[in-house]
């Protein structure tokens, strides 16, 4: 919305100042800085990532060119056509703009399946995620990630709790939805006073902390909460399940569609 709707804006501008009898040149120049201006304020206080501001800046200066090279004709002056150095400037900008927001999307929602299974082959009939899923900065932090993730899963292996949730997959963008765990104990006993929490945050962002839900008891074994989504896309479903000093986690993909 940001990124085609400030493309917009910059048009109202520059006609608007137009009408008001402002030089062409300044008309590009204010047009262009302003919502520029307000998108990189916004950053300040609501960092998107550095990608998206990228995707948006270019976007902004190629609408603001463009309008700026073919918006000088006079009323009753013949139309002119534009030098081919101008024309490949801003077929550069909207390029990279569309590149970049294809790779923003994907990143954050991955490839459409049907899309997907062009390039990558449906093992075993798995869905296949093409989102961005993070990175490890160096081969040593890899190799004990993949220990710890190890040793933690005997040790839950060995606990032998049984976990079932529910309503993860019924998530809807601004609704709140009912999400349940079903849990039970090695001898298959409900888990009674356990601290259940579910944590949502997107794949492969260290610095986005998620949204945290407590779930509460509402019958031996079983917890509750209300879920309730803000923005659509690919994201991590974590649940953790704590008993004294005995811990259970695990993750799920689930995708938030747009309404």
């Amino acid at each position: 919305m940001t990124l085609f709707g400030g493309a917009a804006l910059i048009a109202l501008l520059y006609f608007g100042l137009r009408l008001a009898g402002v030089p062409n040149y300044w008309r590009g120049v204010i047009s262009g800085a302003l919502p520029t201006l307000a998108m990189l304020f916004y950053s300040l206080g609501h960092w998107p990532g550095g990608d998206v501001v990228a995707m948006h800046l270019a976007l902004y200066v190629a609408t603001a060119i463009m309008l700026t090279l073919t918006g000088d004709r006079k009323a009753g002056e013949p139309q002119q056509r534009m030098h081919w150095i101008p024309k490949i400037i801003v077929g550069f900008f909207l390029t990279l703009a569309l590149l970049m927001a294809a790779f923003v999307s994907i990143s954050i929602n991955g490839l459409p399946p049907s899309v997907a299974q062009w390039f990558m082959p449906n093992v075993g009939g798995k869905p296949i995620y093409t989102a961005f899923s993070g990175e490890v900065p160096h081969d040593e932090a890899a190799a004990k990630v993949v220990g710890q993730y190890m040793k933690k899963s005997e040790r839950q292996r060995q606990l032998g709790w049984r976990i079932e949730v529910a309503g993860l997959d019924q998530l809807k963008l601004g609704q709140a939805r009912e999400v349940t765990v079903s849990a039970s104990d090695s001898a298959q006993q409900p888990l009674e006073g356990a601290a259940v929490t579910l944590t949502i945050k997107r794949p492969g962002d260290g610095a986005d902390k998620g949204t945290l839900a407590k779930l509460s008891p509402s019958a031996p074994g079983r917890y509750r909460a209300l879920v309730g989504m803000d923005r659509p896309g690919l994201w991590v479903a974590v649940l953790l399940i704590e008993r004294g000093q005995d811990k259970f986690e695990t993750a799920k993909e689930i995708i938030v569609p747009t309404l």
